[in-house]
């Protein structure tokens, strides 16, 4: 286990956190080290933050404490929900600070990522922003998630909840997270739509400042998965700046590729035929009988194979 350099985070006053960090989490602890190192290694360092296990049996809690920083909270489920709905949930119930921010067990921050948010949130008078999150597969960068494509909405919009930070009081009007189990889509995505639906104001910032390692494209609980956040965080360490640069590289060749792509007819009309049908559902209503029950079904199918994908049992 590495240790952070220095002492300075153990004396800052928590009696008053502005924000509060909720990272659910479950069987992760050899990513979660390094995603917590890149927590305290922030710029801003008035936060608090709550590591919810779903119900985890691993090492999640002594990794945690092996810290040894009073702003790290560690709680864990007495039952696996199955997604970090349940665990964001406890986090916020839990939460004293003003800002709420979420950061994935196996995703890093670049040190500039709250005090950015901060900024931006404060600038702007928004009720819930996110960052440009850079994405890494095995095989290299994968297509960023950050603005609205051109035409969408934030009702069906994917937004990485490690790069949100949202006003606490929000939930008071959109409700809390859902749980997978009961719903037709991810349960970032239904809190994102409700959020919308519910009228706050969402923007996103134009700073690039989150690295996030899909699950899925990892086998992340598969227990021989070569996993790269150690590589990552220890290249953060050393020079955020240069790390940022290349991040940043890597993200906009392969979104100038996405951009450029020359699409068989076949692909261009598929493409067509999937944008109409979002645009179909969304205006009939995901809710809907006999259109609910089809999506929940089909959903609840893909949870199911993302878990066996990601090396989770049924």
């Amino acid at each position: 286990m590495m240790a952070l350099d220095g002492n300075a985070a153990m004396s800052v006053d928590t009696s008053a956190p502005l924000v509060t960090v909720i990272t659910a989490t479950f069987n992760s602890s050899r990513t979660l080290q390094f995603t917590l190192h890149s927590l305290l290694n922030q710029d801003f360092q008035a936060f608090e933050a709550w590591v919810v296990g779903d119900a985890c049996t691993d090492e999640s809690e002594t990794v945690v404490t092996s810290f040894g920083d009073r702003r790290l909270h560690w709680t864990n489920l007495p039952e696996n929900s199955g997604s970090q709905g349940e665990p964001n949930n406890e986090g916020l119930q839990r939460a004293r600070g003003r800002y709420i921010a979420y950061l994935g067990h196996d995703d890093l921050w670049f040190p500039w990522h709250l005090s950015g948010l901060l900024s931006f949130i404060e600038g702007t008078g928004a009720d819930f922003v996110h960052a440009i999150c850079a994405r890494y597969g095995p095989r290299g960068a994968l297509l960023p998630s950050g603005p609205l494509p051109l035409g969408h909405t934030y009702a069906n919009q994917h937004v990485a909840p490690s790069s949100v930070l949202h006003r606490r009081d929000i939930v008071e009007d959109c409700g809390w997270w859902g749980r997978a189990q009961q719903l037709s889509r991810p349960v970032d995505m239904d809190f994102v739509c409700r959020v919308y639906l519910a009228g706050k104001r969402i923007e996103c910032s134009p700073q690039l400042s989150v690295v996030k390692f899909p699950s899925a494209q990892w086998r992340a609980y598969a227990p021989q998965s070569d996993l790269p956040q150690e590589r990552y965080w220890l290249a953060m360490r050393a020079d955020p700046e240069e790390l940022h640069q290349r991040v940043f590289r890597e993200a906009f060749l392969v979104l100038a590729q996405s951009r450029t792509l020359n699409l068989s007819v076949c692909e261009a009309v598929s493409y067509a035929f999937r944008r109409l049908g979002r645009r179909i559902i969304d205006f009939y209503g995901r809710e809907r009988w006999p259109l609910s029950p089809l999506l929940y079904w089909k959903f609840q199918s893909a949870l199911q194979q993302r878990r066996r994908v990601r090396g989770l049992a049924p």
